[in-house]
């Protein structure tokens, strides 16, 4: 049994990228897969996730100067981990550039429904159908990354699988001249801004370290 544990370490420890690291962004492609050919961001989230919550104020800094996001105030699900972190919800973008910006949330504030209130048997499943609904030259990408793949320190688990219930998690993707890059989970630890209301974050956006790096994290894979 121990030469088979230790066999089983030696031949993962030689397998190049066999666990997807969370909350950092990697390269998944060296092309552009946008149909339209400009450089696009998507957002993938749900309405109370903590993760999609602090990256909301990453986004909203790093885009706001190639066009007009709308968006309500909101906040991550008070009984979750980092709660009541305050969120962007992204209601619409028009852009005064070629940079696109594309959104879906999946479930609503206690990941017990979809967005729109209707039970599922399977959040990974029905998430996965509505981003390839949506953004369908995305699909076999996040289907790799996020629900195939391990993800680094999921004891050989995709991401997917990683939260209860099972669900497609925060991710971005942002595909452009550079190539495409996808990134599971938070830019920034959300326990930095988690508590605090989303109007005094919004008034003082400038000046949160963390969410301006994250945001210049974004804008260097926009050019």
């Amino acid at each position: 049994m121990i030469t088979l544990v230790l066999a089983i370490i030696l031949i993962l420890g030689t397998s190049p990228l066999f666990e997807i690291p969370m909350n950092s962004i990697i390269k998944v492609s060296s092309q552009n897969l946008n149909p339209n050919g400009g450089t696009c961001v998507i957002l993938i989230s749900w309405y109370g996730c903590p993760f999609g919550a602090a990256d909301s104020w990453s986004i909203y800094l790093a885009l706001s100067s190639f066009g007009k996001l709308n968006f309500t105030y909101g906040h991550s699900d008070p009984l979750d981990a980092y709660p009541n972190t305050p969120a962007l919800i992204f209601t619409g973008f028009s852009p005064n550039s070629s940079i696109e910006f594309k959104f879906v949330y999946l479930y609503n504030e206690f990941l017990n429904s979809t967005a729109n209130g209707t039970k599922v048997s399977n959040y990974v499943t029905y998430g996965l159908n509505k981003i390839k609904e949506e953004f369908p030259w995305t699909y076999s990408i996040i289907k790799e990354y996020v629900t195939e793949k391990w993800a680094s320190g999921g004891f050989f688990q995709p991401a997917a699988y990683l939260g209860n219930p099972p669900h497609i998690p925060t991710t971005i993707l942002i595909t452009g001249k550079q190539g495409t890059y996808i990134l599971i989970g938070y830019i920034y630890n959300p326990s930095v801004i988690s508590g605090l209301s989303p109007q005094f974050v919004m008034s003082h956006i400038n000046s949160i370290p963390q969410i301006e790096r994250g945001s210049k994290t974004i804008e260097a894979l926009l050019s």
